[in-house]
């Protein structure tokens, strides 16, 4: 089975109970999640930003707690992959990382990010997407 990269936007909605906040809850229940410190960054800022860097602060200490194995150290493979992706698309460094992160490791990306990922998603086959919404 293949594990799974958790997109910022994917526990955005996880944490705000936005729409397809259910399929996030069901993939960490049951399958092996990974996540870049750098999106885990973005989920942090993003509270940050609406509630005060306090809850931004606070909540890296809920992702800690769920079943999602953060990846600190960033290699040289996916410094590659990512590399690749922010040359040929228009994306942010985040998530290109987190393609990076996906496709070193074969895994499938959780995400609702259409803008920046419907292009991708038809120009690399071999990358598999999981829309929450």
């Amino acid at each position: 089975m293949k594990p799974y990269v958790m997109d910022a936007c994917a526990l955005i909605a996880f944490f705000n109970d936005e729409e397809g906040a259910d399929k996030v809850e069901t993939i960490l229940s049951h399958n092996l999640c990974l996540m870049s410190v750098v999106n885990v960054y973005e989920v942090c800022y993003d509270a940050a930003k609406t509630s005060g860097v306090k809850e931004g602060i606070g909540l890296y200490e809920d992702i800690r707690q769920l079943p999602v194995t953060i990846i600190r150290k960033i290699g040289k493979n996916v410094i590659k992959e990512a590399v690749y992706f922010k040359v040929n698309y228009k994306i942010s460094v985040a998530d290109s990382i987190a393609l990076g992160v996906a496709r070193t490791n074969h895994a499938i990306l959780v995400t609702a990010d259409h803008h920046e990922f419907d292009e991708i998603e038809k120009a690399e086959e071999e990358l598999d997407f999981y829309w929450i919404r």
